[in-house]
Formats: structure tokens, sequence, C-alpha cells
């Protein structure tokens, strides 16, 4: 996989992000934008600059924005834990070129292997926002992640964890799927925390 780097005169400088946790598709919601234009609009919006991780244009080129390791500026109240991709294009009215696919498709296998628990999602999903668009392929474009290793996982914990997770689940803290299974190496949604809060504190109190 080739990515193409970019050097951007920053309006100011970024913050390091030190929590990867989700990683957040998007579409530029206009046929055709470059890196650059991008950076440039986003500038005149008092940003520091290209708000994405990385820029999948249509011809199947992967362009660098933000550094993964600092935060981006792409998903309000979630830029502090996640990585965002952009896809060029406007996914309400036209459908992804074969190349684009294939290559967003290898980026997202590539982040999943190397971030494992992390949870893949739209924009859609975190905000109020129609991107990345209903013609957006998410599933197919997800589906890289069983090819780059989840499918090789076991039921069980790693081994690090796997006394703390016994314990909580004796406690009944962890949420399971109603048959006592859990999937340990998903990340947990905003509802399960809710929960998993709620009874901590039920146990604490006690």
């Amino acid at each position: 996989m080739n990515i193409v780097e970019k050097h951007y005169d920053w309006g100011f400088a970024l913050t390091p992000r030190s929590l990867t946790t989700h990683l957040i598709l998007h579409h530029t919601a206009s046929e055709s934008a470059s890196a650059e234009s991008i950076h440039a609009y986003h500038k005149s919006l008092g940003w520091a600059g290209i708000a994405y991780h990385y820029l999948v244009r249509k011809d199947g080129t992967i362009y660098r924005g933000r550094p993964e390791d600092m935060r981006g500026g792409h998903t309000a109240n979630w830029n502090y834990c996640s990585i965002g991709i952009c896809f060029e294009g406007n996914f309400e009215l036209e459908e992804m070129p074969q190349a684009q696919f294939d290559a967003g498709r290898e980026l997202i296998a590539d982040i999943a292997s190397r971030y494992t628990s992390i949870e893949i999602g739209r924009h859609c999903e975190y905000g109020s926002t129609a991107c990345p668009g209903k013609s957006f392929p998410f599933d197919a474009l997800v589906g890289a992640r069983l090819e780059s290793g989840d499918a090789e996982r076991t039921g069980e914990p790693d081994a690090w964890a796997k006394s703390a997770c016994d314990w909580a689940v004796e406690q009944g803290i962890f949420l399971g799927d109603g048959n006592g299974e859990f999937d340990w190496h998903r990340a947990p949604t905003r509802q399960e925390l809710a929960v998993l809060l709620e009874r901590c504190f039920e146990k604490m109190s006690k």
C-alpha cells in the first residue's frame, strides 16, 4: 500500500492523540476534492488544516492528511480517540469506483491490524449528518477487517487481561450475548459503557 506523504502549512500546532478506539469514515460530499483543496478549505474555517488523517481519491491514490498520532478535526466529540478516513466523492449521488474501493479496503484493513480492538463506523453514527452517503459501501469495505486477522481470534481474552475479565464476569459486571458469550476484542458502545458503569456503582454501594 502506497501512501502519498503531503507537507502542509498548518494554521496552528496539532495536538497529539494518545487514545485510539475508533475509525470513522467520511466522504467529501463533492465529486472532486484534493488533499490541498480540503486543507485550504478547512483552514478557511479557522481550523489547523485538513481534518482527516487520510484521503482516498477516486483513482485509488491515498494521501496523508494529519499525522496518524495527532488529533483530527473530522467528528465533533470524537477527535480525541479516533482516526478519520475521507473518501473523495458524494456517495449520496454516485457509486464508488473499484480502484478507490480497493485502496480504501486495504487502508482500513491495515489500520484494523494495528489497532486490533478499534471500532469502525460511519460519520452519521456519531453526529447529525448523512455522511458518508446512502451509497457508501460500508459493509463491503469493513469486511476486510476479518481478513486481516479477526477470524483467527478465539473467544478468550488476551492472557494479560484474563484474570480481570474473569473477575468482571463473576461479578456480573460485563455484558454478554445472553448465552454467556463475550466479544473480548470489540470496543464497547456508549450504551454498553453506561450499563457497565451502572453495574460498577451498584457493586460499590453494597
